[in-house]
């Protein structure tokens, strides 16, 4: 099976030997992959509705993987037993929703090794969720997928204590502490970004400081974005 580039990035992170949660499995092709390289001896796939786990249900019944993949409806981790997945994949969604589902679902959670998220959307912001409430990233990773960026994550739940972080979004929230120090991709995220950012600040200058506050926002933005790409 060809999976686009941003499965295929998840795929790669996806511990060996764990039994998986793939939650909002949509069509099942993650769970079949894993179940076909060898990754997971089994999966427990879930959605939040019966649509999309109709049609995962048929594609791995097509597989002949109907008893190595188990499938729920489950909003996040709602329906899944402590200590029932010891990894899990949680992509294609917001990085709000994610979050939301990692603090509802911590019970589990807090059972589990490393897993793998990819948020759609808000990476800084989840990211500094992740640094404030006890987990570690062990790895990041920068995706173009049908010119699109993705950013998915290994993540471990340690419950380390976060006093004494900055609470604010900085500059590993931003990027990744770990593409910051080894690139892997991020140099041409950056150069990407940049040339948005570049457009931005032409349109407010042509609206004359109607927006001096994203106007400053976005000078610092752009100067952090300098000071990282040097280093590559």
């Amino acid at each position: 099976m060809r999976l686009s580039d941003r499965l295929e990035s998840i795929i790669e992170m996806v511990p060996e030997g764990e039994i998986c949660a793939d939650i909002g499995c949509d069509h099942g092709f993650t769970s079949i992959e894993l179940i076909g390289r060898g990754i997971s001896p089994k999966v427990v796939a879930s959605d939040l509705r019966e649509g999309p786990l109709a049609s995962a249900r048929e594609n791995i019944k097509n597989a002949g993987l109907e008893d190595k993949i188990k499938l729920m409806i489950s909003d996040g981790f709602d329906a899944y037993e402590p200590g029932e997945v010891s990894t899990a994949v949680i992509a294609g969604m917001g990085g709000v929703l994610i979050k939301d589902m990692l603090v509802k679902g911590i019970e589990c959670v807090s059972e589990m090794g490393a897993f793998v998220v990819q948020p759609q959307s808000n990476i800084p912001e989840f990211r500094n969720f992740l640094r404030l409430n006890g987990y570690e990233i062990e790895k990041n990773a920068v995706v173009l997928d049908a010119g699109k960026y993705y950013f998915p994550m290994r993540i471990r739940y340690t419950g380390k204590d976060a006093s004494g972080e900055d609470p604010f979004i900085t500059a590993e929230d931003r990027y990744g502490a770990d593409l910051i120090r080894e690139n892997r991709g991020l140099s041409d995220y950056l150069d990407f970004q940049m040339e948005s950012y570049e457009k931005i600040s032409e349109r407010l200058l042509l609206e004359d400081g109607v927006h001096d506050d994203r106007t400053l926002e976005l000078k610092s933005l752009m100067e952090l974005n300098r000071s990282i790409r040097s280093k590559f």
